[in-house]
């Protein structure tokens, strides 16, 4: 990782930590397109999620996720398998639902569990930058990318910094 990222990336998860309440290690929830990305590098998936956020991680992925993988055929195994290596979020869903809206309704509209979402998926992304207090991570190209944190989560931290 080049020096300026990094610097910026402990930077941001810095601010997380000390505005939010962000501790390590991080849970790190993982959606089904992001497990196929990571299969597809040829690093460790996990490994590279710890350099980038400077941190010891936990990644999770919910039980809509993994069917989503599943649904998908046998040419998804090797993403399955890495599935299978995380640890599994419970997300009380019946009947399995499409993975951006399980992700959506684990995090929630407050993100209390302090969960960093790692996803590749641009309309989840959009919708996660209206919830206060997420790190959203997703790959362009071989890189893994720490979003810059959303105008919704600026406002949480100046809100916060002013009751104290």
């Amino acid at each position: 990782m080049r020096q300026k990222r990094a610097k910026a990336y402990r930077k941001l998860m810095h601010l997380y930590s000390m505005s939010f309440g962000f501790r390590q290690p991080y849970q790190v929830l993982v959606d089904s397109e992001m497990c196929k990305a990571g299969v597809s590098q040829t690093s460790d998936f996990v490994k590279q999620i710890q350099t980038m956020l400077h941190g010891d991680v936990k990644p999770m992925i919910t039980q809509c996720c993994i069917h989503e993988l599943y649904l998908q055929g046998k040419s998804q195994q090797p993403a399955v398998d890495l599935a299978k290596t995380f640890e599994r979020r419970k997300c009380n869903h019946r009947e399995p639902i499409p993975g951006d809206e399980c992700l959506t309704s684990v995090v929630g509209d407050k993100n209390k569990h302090r969960y960093v979402v790692a996803t590749q998926s641009h309309p989840l992304r959009v919708k996660l930058r209206s919830v206060p207090a997420t790190p959203i991570v997703h790959m362009n190209r071989s890189v893994m990318v720490l979003e810059p944190p959303s105008d919704i989560t600026l406002r949480a931290k100046a809100l916060n910094k002013s009751y104290t």
